[in-house]
């Protein structure tokens, strides 16, 4: 009450009165009784048990940091400062050994090896067509080259008023995404949708390691959970950060300004670029374009749906689907609020136990496992207008 009755002063000013106060006598007050041994024994067991929810909570940062889920990127800045992780030196290497199962060690290796596949810079968010039954695409833009005046989506793009884009995932490469979304969207009645249109893709691109491209979808997230708290971003920054977003921002915002409706695609890490676009947007007066016209399908993502609802995205045009095995599906499914982000946190901490694939193999793969046992779930999103987060169960071996 003191506090609450000066919490208008100066401090020097609280300071002098909180002196002058005096306490309440305890004359006539008797003793409180001694505590109860089993009662300090189940306090001591609570204690216990919160300093070990602590413990997986770090574990599962430095798991899904390796691994590069958006998940890591929401509880570094819901927490911490982002600056704590540093460039991810001896401590976490060290939390990483200490904390990860043998699959999650090999995937450690794999995040801060050479990566084999490491590109020119020219290539990173370099935009892509390709047309239905096709093997090969058309690069429309490379790097820094669509603008948000611009005219990049072409024509042969546009059917039925709509546009599709789709986000790669980290170690992507348009070979593999050209012929899955092709096989899943443009072959006919064998597709699991139909829908027999050209596709738009951004290629992330492959940096010298892939803990390079971890780090930039943690930054990915980070600028999104700073926008859906509060905070002014320069798209200019965050662009440069990840060029992938900056194609994503600009294609985006020329089909908004269109009337066109979007489709949005994201898989693995492209769902931290496809929410940072969104959120971007809708901060920038986009909000209201992006409810009448975004739809959103999230594969195995970085980022949870909900993350796009926040940018305007209606809930039934916003879906999520993965499998439970999958590490990154089971983490980056969960939202985790920026303004009281604990029990997101714990949710995580408890879903990591569920995992069982630390390998982004066939888990990972929307062809191979994510759309085929969420089919149910993406017919209804696309027939019905139901969107909403599912993960299926690992299919039994044969």
């Amino acid at each position: 009450m003191i506090v609450s009755a000066y919490k208008n002063a100066s401090p020097l000013q609280a300071q002098t009165k909180l002196k002058q106060a005096k306490p309440n006598s305890l004359d006539g007050y008797a003793k409180a009784p001694p505590v109860d041994e089993l009662e300090m024994a189940n306090s001591r067991k609570l204690v216990r048990h919160k300093h070990k929810v602590a413990k997986v909570v770090l574990g599962t940062l430095g798991a899904t940091t390796v691994i590069g889920t958006g998940a890591t990127t929401v509880a570094t800045v819901a927490l911490m400062n982002p600056d704590a992780l540093g460039p991810l030196g001896p401590s976490l290497h060290d939390l990483v050994l200490n904390n990860l199962p043998g699959g999650a060690q090999q995937a450690y290796h794999w995040a801060t090896d050479p990566n084999p596949q490491a590109e020119d810079s020219s290539h990173y968010g370099q935009l892509y067509q390709f047309s239905p039954g096709s093997r090969n695409y058309q690069v429309l833009a490379e790097s820094g080259q669509t603008s948000p005046d611009g005219n990049d989506i072409p024509p042969e793009a546009i059917h039925n008023g709509r546009v599709v884009l789709g986000f790669e995932g980290i170690d992507g490469n348009q070979s593999s995404y050209v012929h899955a979304f092709n096989k899943l969207f443009n072959s006919g009645q064998q597709s699991a949708i139909p829908l027999n249109q050209n596709m738009l893709f951004i290629h992330e691109g492959h940096r010298p390691t892939r803990l390079d491209d971890i780090k930039r979808v943690l930054h990915d997230y980070e600028t999104t959970k700073k926008i859906q708290s509060g905070e002014k971003i320069d798209p200019q920054q965050a662009f440069q950060a990840d060029p992938s977003v900056e194609t994503g921002y600009n294609v985006v915002k020329q089909a908004l300004n269109q009337d066109l409706d979007v489709l949005i695609f994201a898989h693995s890490g492209g769902g931290a670029q496809s929410v940072e676009v969104l959120n971007l947007l809708s901060s920038h007066g986009y909000h209201n374009q992006i409810a009448d016209h975004v739809k959103i399908v999230i594969m195995a993502g970085a980022a949870p749906a909900q993350d796009a609802v926040e940018a305007g995205v209606k809930p039934e045009n916003a879906l999520y689907i993965g499998m439970k095995a999958d590490l990154v599906a089971e983490l980056g499914h969960v939202y985790i609020d920026p303004h009281d982000p604990m029990d997101g946190l714990i949710r995580l901490a408890k879903d990591l136990r569920q995992t069982s694939d630390f390998t982004l193999g066939p888990m990972h793969s929307p062809d191979q496992a994510i759309v085929p046992n969420n089919l149910d779930h993406l017919q209804d999103f696309f027939y019905k207008g139901i969107g909403g987060t599912y993960l299926a169960e690992s299919p039994p071996a044969k």
